[in-house]
């Protein structure tokens, strides 16, 4: 069965209405008609089985035939930060990074990012990775989808959204011993920010910053890994160690 997510608001006790691209893709790709049924998932943890009752150019409605709890959401909530990557590097790393659970992503400029996104780019490609998102959640089973910070953020800014956090880290291609097994939160960790570098690397000073912030500085061995597969490497571990993996 074919599966949307629509927000709370597009709900009522008995009915569901889905609008925007959805209703496209449902109208003129899936042909989809009248009595034809779709899953769709509200994002907090239900899915729903609808009959469709209205098939129009600007919206599309259905019946709520069922209602059933899903569990596909990891118990550990992490926020990445990704350095910005040159050229479209970015969007698989954003389907795959969902696909692995994340909770929310961030692009972030550090000092030595060999990528820039001119401010007017911005929204529009922060909108297209949180489409990505969407997408890769709806494939992989998700019952919500990640949220792609809607702007590009300084190490500063995450780090101030991140101050909440359990569990802080950065992943420095300089850290000489400390490894993931190494690291010793006190108590429960339910909640991980972490930072992965840019092609250039981190500068010093960044490292010395994050750490003043209560971030750990953590090596993922000797061999250095591309800037478009490091954060899917630490997301893997993650999950292993603290999430469903």
């Amino acid at each position: 069965m074919r599966r949307f997510f629509v927000s709370r608001e597009g709900f009522t006790e008995k009915t569901v209405t889905l609008k925007g691209p959805d209703v496209n893709h449902i109208r003129t790709v899936l042909r989809m008609k009248p009595g034809d049924c779709i899953g769709v998932v509200d994002g907090e943890g239900f899915q729903y089985e609808v009959r469709l009752t209205e098939v129009e150019r600007q919206v599309v409605c259905g019946d709520i035939l069922s209602r059933t709890a899903i569990e596909t959401e990891s118990p550990v909530c992490i926020s990445m930060g990704q350095a910005l990557i040159k050229g479209s590097g970015f969007d698989p790393l954003v389907r795959k990074a969902a696909e692995l659970g994340v909770h929310s992503i961030a692009a972030v400029k550090t000092e030595r990012c060999i990528a820039r996104l001119a401010k007017e780019s911005e929204h529009h490609r922060t909108q297209r990775w949180q489409r990505i998102a969407e997408e890769a959640s709806k494939q992989c089973g998700r019952s919500r989808v990640p949220e792609v910070h809607p702007a590009v953020l300084s190490v500063e800014e995450f780090c101030r959204q991140s101050a909440d956090c359990d569990l802080k880290l950065v992943f420095w291609e300089d850290e000489p011993k400390t490894r993931l097994q190494d690291i010793a939160p006190q108590g429960p960790v339910s909640s991980i920010a972490f930072l992965a570098g840019p092609e250039g690397g981190w500068a010093k000073e960044e490292i010395d910053r994050l750490r003043q912030q209560g971030f750990h500085t953590v090596s993922l061995g000797p061999r250095l890994l591309k800037a478009d597969s490091v954060s899917l490497v630490i997301l893997s571990l993650l999950q292993h160690r603290w999430g469903d993996l």
